[in-house]
């Protein structure tokens, strides 16, 4: 009888496992670098409740992101997870970037105690780009905008790719790269490596 329980239990931890196993590898996770800042929060935020999707949002802040006149200034990256198969546009995307930006801005400045007004009209321009070998779609473009931290306009380079589904999933992941700095800067050369480690 004990040797019956045993073989029960061993089999029940056998299965366990390999549910566990099969969630993690259904989920896209985003390296880790040193010195690089996280933060996590559900979607759609609160701050831009018009996106039409939830999930989570996994971001990594350059070590030099809130410092002006640095090389990492504003340059950062977020995944997001979504529940359930989302198609993405280039109109779509555009929008839902617009939506985010506008909410992020109005509410830093309330933080700030600063009138919402200061803020410029976001504006979004995305194209297609070329995909990476875990990517569905890919788009470049850029988002003009009012930088909450210093009250100028910044205009903010995008990478974004929508990735493939995991085996056994049917959940969406759109991974974001954000920098001010040109293509040819080197700091893309660590934003691009996320798209490469992200797992």
């Amino acid at each position: 009888m004990r040797i019956k329980l045993l073989s029960i239990c061993f089999l029940m931890l056998l299965l366990t496992g390999k549910c566990f196993s099969q969630e993690n590898l259904s989920v896209y996770e985003l390296p880790k670098p040193a010195n690089w800042h996280t933060e996590k929060f559900a979607l759609p935020p609160s701050f831009a409740t018009t996106l039409p999707f939830s999930g989570t949002e996994d971001i990594r802040f350059s070590p030099e992101w809130s410092k002006k006149h640095t090389d990492g200034y504003w340059t950062y990256c977020f995944l997001w997870r979504i529940k359930d198969a989302v198609s993405f546009t280039k109109v779509n995307m555009e929008q839902y970037l617009h939506d985010y930006y506008t909410g992020l801005i109005k509410v830093n400045l309330k933080e700030a105690k600063m009138d919402t007004a200061l803020a410029i009209p976001v504006k979004v321009q995305l194209h297609n780009s070329r995909k990476s070998k875990t990517d569905l779609q890919a788009f470049e473009g850029r988002v003009e905008m009012l930088d909450y931290m210093t009250q100028d306009p910044i205009k903010l380079n995008f990478r974004i790719h929508i990735k493939k589904h995991k085996p056994g999933s049917n959940d969406s992941a759109v991974l974001f790269e954000v920098s001010p700095q040109p293509y040819e800067h080197k700091v893309w050369v660590e934003l691009d490596g996320f798209d490469k480690s992200i797992k």
